[in-house]
């Protein structure tokens, strides 16, 4: 308990409270995003296990064997089974094309369904699912159909009473393939419809819940006996975007939380070399009185362990607390109940107290194993003990270590790993040109600008650090808060006002007069897009089938029909990255060019040959170009396009898109009664949720901003207590000189609105060329140079360095000339 007892004693005696401070700030990065991670991930996994309506699925084509459902209620599941299929509902005067789901008596496993009695009436969760002979319609039916609750529909072979308005459906899938209006029914009329004979597109289900484990095993074991047979869902694969996006946002806020790591692992470097200095003589005397390096190394390490523990400790709560801060701004966005706090974010706080400590502080420490005896006799011996460059390699490694573990990805962890050296590297190859340069000029000056700038001058090396740690920071913060709106502005003025906020598809070749017409006497011009919806049958002369491929998406890429168009011109929102576009040729020769993303989930490549089959027709095109495509432009894209004449041979159908004014709506009704089967898609709220997850997203990242420019003013107060001792000693002698206190006062004041002003321009300067890459590098946006940011960052880093230098060396110009004569007694 020795080491417990002198920390204590460090402790009051103010040497240990900075490392502490910084252990605890970079505690509270880590664990409060390490909550936030947790409890997101959990919230999502249950919005996406709502999304299939169970804990996983069983995809067959085939009927589900009964077996198989016997097997999973065997180990305690629970069940359902499912049977989606398009197929034309009839009645007494018209039909149309639907989307049918039979579903058997526990569906939905997970989430839950809601109908309403009438049109307009209050929705209300059903008891169960529909009874046999009848059905549940999406309320656009009734209107395309005429139809009323209580009426007849035809299923096939088999009659349905419209039982109710099915408003809401847990698993409904998303694009163009879900937009037929759906009928649901109960599975024990699937049979009597007679509408699953040999070739028919039905996709079966066998959906599973309950423990995950038992979940994960069953499946697992039946994946292993049927391969590719059985497709199994999983929640994680739900709403792929939003997953993608949500993990992409952790890895994000991760690096973030490590960036105050990083600073604050400077201040724990700076304090603990300043403790270590204090430290050298009173080891000196425990080796004069007997004490070994064994014992020495035992004891220093038993004061980090003590210190790890409790600054682990207080920076979790304070974790917590930010987590639920953060929480908080993105409530709008999780939208589901979270599962509670777990353990394991307390125990990564505690690691990288850790680590941090072991990295930042230890190899220091160790170094005051071999303190001389001799030095209590002689303060010059062991001067050069504490040499820098084995703490800042070991600094350096564990930094990469977190990166690491954070990132999960060798790649990135190197890439941010570079990009933050060089950004550190930058920023001090500058700061240290202004900072000697300024020292030249002031000896140049005289010795009023000599005295004057004495403070930064004097002590380049702790100005240097400064302005780099304290610019990181405001760096940070700048690119989050400042820059990033101009990146959302820059966005926005991408999309102008009247950008397409409607679709319509299905538009057959001889309803396009009418539908441009009809459009055009309500004001609305708009260029028609043709499409053909095909299935993409071999590559290179080899059959296409989806249990060649590993990954579930390739597979179902190879299961479905894809959407195909034709263009003399390449849009605008679409780039060549490579091979060539036909361009104005008058008479291509039959070619394809394929949308990146698709190209490399389906393999792919320049110059193979892809057959697509449709309406018992085929066509076989080389590919000469890859394309990227700008999907947020509203614009219509397609992840295929062919060379004009290419696709002649298969049905098309048309489609286009436009902006329609809050007030024409009436346009829309006016097209679906004359044309039954153009489907209308509205796009109009998806900016709106996309600057909400932006705004909302953002805020949360400005919050560890705050953290990392924390961190960078304890680095600056650590280097104020590194230079305390002289700025004490110059003090007294300015005031031995004559020098009024207020005068000293005035000259530390200019100091620190230097190294502020410095150090707040390097940083508007830095976010600022950050935004400009951001820009045009990842969202190809025009970025506008912003002066403003310079001199707002210059203003910012001015007070802020001025508050916190005041705060912390305000008791080192208060030192009396009387200690000159009595250290020089």
């Amino acid at each position: 308990m020795l080491s417990l007892r002198l920390l204590y004693r460090d402790w009051r005696g103010g040497e240990l409270r900075l490392l502490a401070l910084a252990l605890v700030i970079a505690v509270a990065a880590v664990t409060g995003v390490s909550w936030l991670a947790d409890r997101v991930a959990g919230a999502t996994e249950a919005r996406a296990a709502d999304l299939l309506a169970a804990d996983r699925a069983v995809e067959y084509p085939e009927p589900i064997p009964d077996a198989w459902q016997a097997r999973a209620e065997a180990d305690g599941l629970d069940t359902a089974r499912i049977a989606v299929f398009p197929t034309v509902v009839l009645t007494e005067s018209a039909n149309r094309l639907v989307s049918a789901k039979a579903v058997s008596d526990a569906y939905p496993l997970r989430g839950s369904l809601r109908i309403q009695p009438a049109p307009g009436a209050e929705e209300q969760q059903p008891p169960g699912i529909p009874e046999p002979g009848t059905a549940w319609v999406e309320s656009r039916l009734l209107g395309l159909l005429d139809l009323e609750v209580g009426d007849t529909i035809t299923l096939g072979a088999r009659d349905l009473r419209v039982g109710g308005i099915l408003s809401f459906e847990p698993d409904r899938g998303q694009g163009f393939g879900s937009l037929a209006p759906r009928v649901m029914f109960n599975h024990a009329d699937l049979q009597s419809t007679e509408l699953l004979g040999p070739g028919s597109r039905v996709r079966h289900k066998l959906l599973l819940a309950g423990d995950q484990a038992a979940v994960a095993q069953f499946t697992d074991r039946l994946a292993a006996e049927q391969g590719n047979a059985v497709e199994i869902e999983r929640p994680s694969e739900q709403g792929r975007g939003a997953a993608e996006v949500i993990e992409q946002a952790k890895r994000f806020l991760g690096l973030a939380a490590l960036l105050t790591v990083i600073v604050a692992g400077v201040a724990v470097l700076l304090t603990v070399r300043h403790y270590a200095e204090r430290q050298i003589t009173g080891v000196a005397v425990m080796r004069a009185m007997g004490a070994t390096r064994r014992q020495v190394l035992q004891l220093f390490v038993g004061k980090l362990l003590w210190l790890g523990l409790f600054a682990g400790a207080v920076g979790a709560a304070l974790g917590y607390i930010l987590h639920l801060a953060m929480l908080s701004l993105v409530a709008e966005l999780l939208g589901a109940e979270l599962p509670p706090a777990g353990i394991r974010p307390l125990l990564t706080g505690w690691l990288t107290a850790a680590a941090a400590l072991l990295g930042f502080a230890l190899p220091t420490l160790v170094r005051l194993r071999d303190a001389p005896p001799m030095r209590v006799l002689r303060q010059d011996l062991g001067s050069g003990l504490l040499r820098a460059g084995l703490p800042l390699l070991v600094a350096a490694l564990v930094i990469l270590g977190l990166m690491a573990w954070q990132a999960g990805d060798v790649r990135v962890t190197l890439s941010v790993f570079g990009a933050v050296a060089a950004t550190l590297a930058i920023l001090a190859a500058v700061a240290a040109a202004i900072v000697l340069g300024a020292r030249a000029w002031s000896r140049r000056g005289g010795q009023r600008r000599l005295l004057w700038l004495t403070g930064f001058t004097r002590r380049p090396l702790t100005a240097i650090i400064q302005i780099v740690a304290v610019g990181v920071g405001l760096m940070s913060l700048f690119l989050l808060a400042v820059v990033r709106n101009d990146l959302l502005s820059a966005w926005q003025a991408e999309i102008p006002p009247d950008a397409p906020n409607q679709f319509l598809i299905n538009i057959q070749s001889d309803e396009v007069d009418g539908v441009r017409t009809t459009l055009a006497d309500a004001g609305i011009e708009t260029v028609f897009y043709p499409m053909v919806r095909a299935r993409l049958t071999a590559l290179n002369g080899e059959p296409v089938r989806a249990q060649d491929y590993d990954s579930a998406q390739a597979r179902r890429l190879a299961r479905r029909e894809f959407n195909l168009s034709w263009s003399a011109r390449l849009q605008a929102d679409n780039r060549i990255v490579a091979g060539d576009w036909w361009g104005d040729q008058s008479d291509p020769a039959p070619q394809l060019s394929v949308e990146t993303e698709f190209a490399e989930e389906i393999g792919v490549e320049m110059g193979d040959r892809l057959t697509f089959s449709s309406g018992g027709g085929s066509v076989t095109a080389e590919v000469t170009s890859l394309r990227e495509v700008r999907w947020e432009s509203f614009n219509v894209n397609f992840f295929v396009l062919a060379s004009p004449g290419t696709l002649d041979e298969l049905p098309r159908t048309w489609l286009t898109s436009f902006y329609l004014p809050p007030q024409n709506t009436a346009v829309l009704n006016q097209l679906i009664r004359a044309y039954p089967s153009v489907t209308p898609i509205d796009v109009s709220s998806v900016l709106r949720i996309v600057r909400t997850i932006i705004d909302q997203g953002s805020s949360v990242v400005e919050l560890m901003a705050l953290l990392t420019l924390a961190a960078g003013v304890l680095v600056l107060l650590a280097a104020l207590q590194i230079t305390g001792e002289q700025r004490r000693f110059e003090s007294a002698l300015l005031r031995a000189l004559g020098a009024s206190g207020r005068r000293i006062r005035a000259m530390a004041r200019l100091e620190f609105w230097v190294i502020g002003a410095i150090a707040g321009g390097l940083a508007g300067l830095a976010a600022t060329a950050a935004g400009v890459v951001v820009a045009e590098v990842l969202f190809d946006l025009d970025y506008p140079f912003r002066p403003m940011t310079l001199l707002a960052g210059a203003f910012v880093g001015l007070l802020t360095v001025w508050a916190a230098g005041a705060l912390g060396a305000r008791r080192y110009y208060r030192a009396s000339p009387m200690r000159l004569l009595r250290e020089g007694g």
